[in-house]
């Protein structure tokens, strides 16, 4: 069988490096953007100053004359920082960044995933959507990071989509090592796209199998947000656009591939896509939850995440749901950035998590 591995890529946000690490679990790649305090080992002072102006325009009450937001800090030494560097860790010879968690191969065991370090920050994991790139994935990341956070970011391949038993319950299992041994990543904010649903669903069946092991997991999520979730009625539509997104004969002729997929290996990948989606409708997850979707969404459809919504409010779970008439596919913070970013941190402070990087509450009018 042909070899796979899987990349995880580690970003220094603060000084603009990256490495990126090899793991045997298939075809597929995560990036860990690590925030700005990073190296901070849990020294909320040693941070590095930053500026998110949506943070700034949310948590914003200056005195009077000060014109500087509740998050704004001096930048002088960091807008004209060169953009994050990609680099294979094997091949990579050069001290990154000096004083760092990740500041040298030592610092990660590569059986594990564990870090000797820690950074001290909370963790976002993302679950990207599929075909991702990443200078847009690195969008949302740096949301996350210029507050703070370290953000996992998991990726998965069509070719694993289709073939689950040894694609994404791989990338599952994987995910799930990295999240057992680094246990000092607390609190976990959960931020999925689209197929991620379907891929956090595989990772909440193989922690369902072992809840001895995997509970004190569960404990360490703080709240969940859903952009554009697909279920698995709309892997026939979304599997075609995202790997054809501008070419509508070849988008028909996977279309027609994909039902035919979906029928003769029902053993081998649609029972799988059966079990993840009850997984997720059931849910592991019992944490409040944010839903991003739009009325003209074909592949994340309000009615399916509805569905989902319905079901996660019988279990107790508090549910915000938003929902535009127009916007693409895990594209509404382009569409739609302030309204977006206004109801994130909404969510992000009601469920306590902004406290955690340091970020005082509110006062209540």
């Amino acid at each position: 069988m042909a070899s796979h591995f899987f990349r995880t890529a580690f970003y220094a946000t603060a000084a603009r490096k990256s490495i990126s690490v090899p793991f045997a679990a298939g075809r597929t790649a995560a990036t860990l953007a690590v925030g700005l305090s990073f190296g901070a080992q849990n020294n909320r002072s040693a941070a590095v100053p930053y500026e998110n102006v949506y943070a700034d325009n949310f948590f914003n009450s200056p005195a009077p004359g000060r014109g500087k937001g509740l998050l704004q800090g001096p930048l002088a030494d960091y807008r004209k920082m060169q953009q994050p560097l990609s680099r294979n860790f094997s091949s990579l010879q050069t001290q990154l960044v000096e004083n760092s968690a990740m500041s040298s191969i030592k610092n990660l065991d590569p059986k594990t995933l564990a870090f000797k370090k820690p950074t001290g920050n909370p963790l976002v994991l993302m679950m990207a959507w599929l075909m991702a790139k990443q200078k847009h994935l690195k969008k949302y990341a740096e949301i996350y990071t210029e507050m703070g956070f370290d953000v996992m970011v998991v990726h998965i391949t069509p070719w694993q989509l289709l073939w689950p038993a040894k694609g994404t319950q791989v990338v599952a299992a994987e995910t799930l090592k990295f999240l057992e041994n680094n246990k000092s990543y607390a609190p976990i904010v959960m931020h999925g796209f689209s197929v991620g649903a379907y891929q956090m669903g595989e990772i909440m069946l193989q922690m369902s199998r072992d809840m001895d092991r995997y509970g004190s997991i569960l404990d360490r999520f703080a709240c969940q947000i859903w952009d554009s979730a697909a279920d698995i009625t709309e892997i026939p539509v979304g599997l075609p656009k995202s790997i054809f997104p501008k070419n509508e004969r070849m988008q028909s002729a996977l279309r027609n591939y994909t039902l035919y997929h979906m029928k003769t290996f029902h053993n081998q990948a649609t029972i799988h896509y059966m079990r993840s989606s009850q997984m997720f409708h059931s849910t592991l997850l019992k944490v409040p939850a944010l839903f991003f979707v739009s009325e003209n969404d074909p592949i994340g459809p309000p009615s399916s995440n509805h569905m989902v919504r319905e079901n996660w409010e019988r279990a107790n779970i508090k549910v915000t749901f938003k929902c535009w008439q127009r916007s693409a596919h895990a594209g509404h913070l382009i569409k739609h950035r302030d309204e977006y970013l206004e109801t994130l941190f909404q969510h992000l402070e009601s469920c306590g998590v902004l406290e955690a990087v340091g970020v005082p509450k509110r006062a209540k009018l």
